[in-house]
């Protein structure tokens, strides 16, 4: 039965060769090299916070903030990307009962908000800060600062951490189905969605020790994951609308338009919503199969 030293170590060596290649691929202008690298940031920080119990948090901690500030910069160019692509597609669902110029406009102030912030990316990559932030990673998989815990066998942690995850999620999901104030409910499904991430990467990580139980975990947390991430992009693009309207101050036909657009949007995020309910209670029920 391998300790739950070994679980995390495997993990961090595993994500930190996946990074390594996603940077590469960012580099190289590929498509998917942002979501890549940022999965993988992601990943690590959520090994090292599920597991934090079994490390020195004083060493850890700082290598997560790092990271966290990376993969924030980098969601920013990621963001402007998926923003673009969803209004370029509303903008085709309505293309055929409006004007041609209108759609030109509109189309090329997307394109135009997109290509703004995608230096970002390489920006970030190239700070001295990001480069501080792969010597610190890089001491961490080294020589991981491993507590005394870290030698306990890894099925009971692995099986504690993932109740304690799974119940984080369900607390959060209660307390935004509970608020009535839009734009906080919208921010706490937000956090719903991260923990989600952070229980999903976790149950991945258990997998060698609690086999199906934590793929059944990491499936309904996944789900999650992907329902709310489609709530996501519906807010980011309804903000983006807003913002190319009061740019575009004055144009009526514009105006006519982004609004319609604003409406489509909203009428897919409340369906969305409704997909996310019955996605968390779900995971309740997985969570209290497999985890007890």
């Amino acid at each position: 039965m391998p300790t739950a030293a070994t679980l995390l170590h495997d993990r961090l060596v595993e994500q930190q060769r996946a990074l390594v290649e996603a940077e590469a691929a960012v580099r190289r202008g590929e498509p998917e090299g942002i979501h890549d690298l940022r999965v993988a940031m992601r990943r690590i920080r959520s090994a090292l916070a599920s597991f934090r119990p079994i490390v020195d948090a004083d060493v850890t901690d700082p290598l997560r903030d790092e990271l966290q500030w990376a993969a924030g910069r980098l969601g920013e160019a990621r963001d402007a990307e998926v923003v673009a692509e969803r209004i370029v597609t509303l903008l085709d669902e309505v293309a055929a009962d409006t004007p041609p110029e209108v759609l030109a406009r509109l189309r090329d102030r997307v394109h135009a908000d997109a290509a703004a912030v995608r230096d970002v990316a390489v920006e970030t990559l190239d700070s001295e800060r990001y480069a501080a932030a792969l010597v610190l990673l890089d001491a961490v998989v080294a020589r991981p600062p491993f507590t005394d815990a870290a030698q306990d066998k890894a099925r009971p942690l692995a099986r504690r951490r993932l109740r304690r995850e799974a119940d984080r999620v369900l607390r959060l999901a209660e307390e935004a189905w509970a608020t009535t104030d839009p734009e906080e409910h919208a921010a706490q499904l937000h956090d719903v969605r991260k923990r989600a991430k952070r229980l999903r990467y976790a149950a991945e990580a258990c997998e060698l020790v609690l086999g199906d139980r934590a793929t059944k975990v990491a499936g309904a947390a996944e789900q999650i994951q992907t329902t709310l991430g489609t709530h996501h992009d519906e807010i980011v693009t309804r903000a983006a609308l807003r913002r190319i309207a009061e740019a575009d101050d004055g144009d009526e036909a514009g105006a006519f338009l982004l609004g319609r657009l604003d409406a489509l949007e909203e009428l897919a995020e409340a369906r969305v919503e409704r997909q996310a309910a019955k996605d968390i209670a779900k995971l309740e029920r997985v969570a209290a199969k497999q985890l007890g």
